[in-house]
């Protein structure tokens, strides 16, 4: 018997959580904290747990881990190399937010620190044995180094997605995930509504927008994550011959990358790609930047700080610029709330901006169709759907199919 509990990230996204008890162990996947808002999950017992596994980087799976060390936890967390060597970047970036936001601070430099001396690198498909079940790792896609870790008793298989992409992208290949025997499947469920179009039909257009702002005499300005969108902007746009600046944590983000080229599906393209764009290391070379007609990939992705906030207040009343985001937007945040008004709300701006503005959907996560074509072809006996702040449509659908499947809530208990 394994009973699974739902400490967060349930009929939510953010601040994933779960709590895994079998016979004789205890183990905790993820233990993340909610990015907007800084909520954080339900908290557990840490010296009950004798092992944590991190599916990957992202401070919504990540963000709140170095606190178990603060609070007394004194065994290991398993994940593969990039994820923890991204992790590093994105914690201690974490811990800035807080003092900026004026939290109380969540943990301190020290913890994390203590969290990489007690990391344990695990690959693919190596299981990682304890008394009473293995843990293996399988490719989750999504972003480099992202797993799905999968529980095995010897009685019970439990699959966890973690954040999942089946389509390749330039940066990462498709998920490789188990497609038998699989008794729970515990599956992200972020665009359980909706499918993403074709990922080089948006390549496509966002080439011709680029080529179309950057010949017209403008700035391509792409708020971009620093982890995955801006590498894959770069491999998407590197060759068309212009300028390309970096602002920002992708900068950082993109030489841990090349450090993990075992994770990348072009690593000697991306290699040449940041070779040739041109790095900002200072505030004060912004202004020579903006000079001249070019491409500038910076953070913040959904714009709420950052270095995009420069380059917004000096080219929002510029006809000839674009501003093109690739990601979701975030409720509450900069980036939302100018799609939703057509006005840029920003550290004393409040503005209607004369650059051109298009959004293109490069989502890093799976969505509607591929969710159900795998379900399909691996036919688990139960299917739990969390990630997700609107899985109901997609739970009666997967009922439709003939298999039993729930979206629990935070809190909930369910035995296996």
């Amino acid at each position: 018997m394994v009973e699974i509990t739902f400490l967060g990230g349930a009929r939510e996204v953010g601040r994933m959580g779960m709590l895994l008890r079998t016979q004789k162990e205890t183990f905790l996947w993820e233990y993340g904290i909610e990015v907007q808002d800084t909520l954080l999950p339900i908290k557990p017992d840490v010296k009950s747990i004798d092992a944590v596994f991190l599916s990957h980087c992202h401070i919504d799976h990540s963000g709140l881990l170095p606190q178990l060390y603060r609070d007394g936890y004194r065994n290991s967390v398993h994940a593969t190399q990039a994820t923890f060597d991204i992790s590093y970047l994105l914690l201690h970036d974490s811990i800035k937010v807080q003092k900026k936001r004026g939290e109380p601070p969540l943990y301190l430099p020290g913890h994390v620190e203590r969290l990489m001396e007690k990391r344990k690198e695990i690959g693919y498909k190596n299981p990682i044995k304890f008394a009473d079940s293995q843990i293996t790792l399988h490719d989750a896609g999504h972003i480099p180094g992202a797993a799905a870790p999968m529980l095995d008793t010897g009685k019970k298989r439990i699959l966890f997605t973690g954040d999942l992409k089946f389509a390749d992208t330039q940066l990462v290949g498709g998920a490789k995930l188990p497609e038998k025997d699989i008794d729970i499947l515990i599956c992200e469920s972020t665009y359980s509504y909706k499918d993403h179009p074709p990922r080089e039909k948006l390549r496509d257009r966002l080439r011709e927008t680029v080529q179309e702002t950057v010949y017209g005499g403008g700035i391509a300005l792409i708020p971009s994550f620093a982890v995955g969108r801006t590498q894959e902007m770069l491999l998407m746009l590197h060759d068309l011959g212009f300028p390309i600046f970096l602002d920002g944590m992708g900068i950082e983000a993109t030489e841990i990358m090349l450090n993990n080229k075992e994770f990348l599906s072009h690593p000697h393209e991306l290699q040449r790609a940041f070779s040739r764009a041109r790095k900002i290391n200072r505030s004060r070379e912004r202004k020579n930047v903006i000079a001249n007609p070019c491409i500038v990939i910076t953070t913040a992705g959904m714009m709420n700080g950052g270095p995009v906030s420069y380059y917004m207040k000096n080219l929002y009343n510029r006809e000839k610029c674009s501003l093109i985001f690739t990601g979701y937007q975030v409720e509450g945040t900069v980036g939302r709330t100018l799609l939703d008004t057509g006005r840029y709300v920003n550290e004393g701006l409040n503005v209607k901006p004369k650059m051109r503005i298009e959004q293109m959907d490069f989502s890093a996560h799976t969505d509607r169709s591929h969710i159900i074509k795998y379900i399909k072809k691996s036919n688990p006996g139960r299917v739990l759907f969390v990630h997700g702040d609107n899985p109901d449509g997609l739970v009666k659908d997967v009922r439709a199919m003939g298999f039993d499947c729930i979206a629990p809530k935070n809190g909930d208990k369910i035995k296996v």
